[in-house]
């Protein structure tokens, strides 16, 4: 036959069809998460300090290239141990590279 068990209270247990419908309700609701994104977000543990934000003076001086030049690409790299400095690539024929790092930020 083609039984299935499951876990209950750390035993191995012969699964019924309800115990089944019941654990696969439960695992689908867990898997997911609602979050509002627009106030908040959710930084796994494994990835704290593996994430960049710019400065307000960062943001603005990013969106007034990219209302100028058009597409552009965000580089961030170390500056000597004091911080990191922010780069921006414009994607256009030019492939100019600018650096808006706010120094006072750091």
């Amino acid at each position: 036959m083609n039984e299935k068990y499951l876990i209950e209270d750390g035993k191995w247990v012969r699964a019924s069809k309800w115990k089944l419908f019941k654990f696969n309700c439960r695992h689908w609701f867990k898997k997911w998460k609602l979050v509002d994104s627009s106030k908040c977000r959710i930084i796994p543990f494994s990835e704290m300090g593996r994430f960049f934000e710019l400065t307000s003076q960062e943001k603005k001086d990013a969106e007034k290239l990219y209302k100028e030049k058009g597409t552009i690409s965000y580089e961030f790299y170390p500056c000597g141990g004091i911080g990191w400095g922010v780069r921006i690539h414009l994607l256009d024929k030019n492939n100019e590279i600018i650096d808006i790092t706010d120094i006072e930020a750091w």
